[in-house]
This record gives C-alpha cells, sequence and structure tokens, in this order.
C-alpha cells in the first residue's frame, strides 16, 4: 500500500474500492475535516478508516486485510492462472513430471 496516496482527497460518496483481500468496500460519505471515510465492505458490514486507507478499528493498528488499496494498485492486480479440468484429464495433453 502507498502511504502517500489521500484516500480523503480522491474518495467520493458511491465510489467503489477494493480493500487488500480483494473484497469490494462502497464509500457511503468522506468526512474531510474528521480525515475518516465510512463506507462498507460487501460481505462483511460497515467500516471507518483513516485518511491513508488504514481500517480504524483495526488491532493495534496494524495492517489487515479491510484495508483499502488505491485504485491503481487495484487495476494493476494481477490475474488468476487457472487451468481447465477437461485439459489436464486428456490424456494427449498430459503435461506433468510424472506422466
Amino acid at each position: 500500500m502507498t502511504a502517500s496516496f489521500d484516500f480523503v482527497a480522491a474518495c467520493k460518496a458511491g465510489m467503489v474500492l477494493r480493500t487488500r483481500d480483494r473484497g469490494e468496500a462502497t464509500v457511503a460519505r468522506v468526512a474531510a475535516e474528521e480525515s475518516l471515510i465510512y463506507g462498507e465492505v460487501r460481505m462483511f458490514g460497515p467500516c471507518v478508516w483513516r485518511q491513508n486507507g488504514r481500517y480504524r478499528d483495526a488491532p493495534g493498528g496494524a495492517a489487515g486485510p479491510l484495508d483499502l488499496v488505491p485504485p491503481e494498485a487495484a487495476a494493476e492486480a494481477k490475474p488468476r492462472k487457472t487451468i481447465s479440468l477437461k485439459d489436464a484429464l486428456d490424456p494427449a495433453n498430459r503435461s506433468f513430471c510424472c506422466d
């Protein structure tokens, strides 16, 4: 996570961001005077983040899965590699060392 990214300045109500665990966080409101961002993470519930994107209620203030990821970093995420079960079971397409 980039410590220099200012989430308070970049976030607007209704904006959707990603968390470190790739969850979807929807911004409800931004309190610039308090340097806080209020929103909700799908499958978790209401959350509050600090100006640097850290989850406010994290134990000891440590980095965790509910921290926000800057939009540029979320766009750079590499897709997961997948393999087709059909290709894996095809005898003509065996690329395993023990075949």
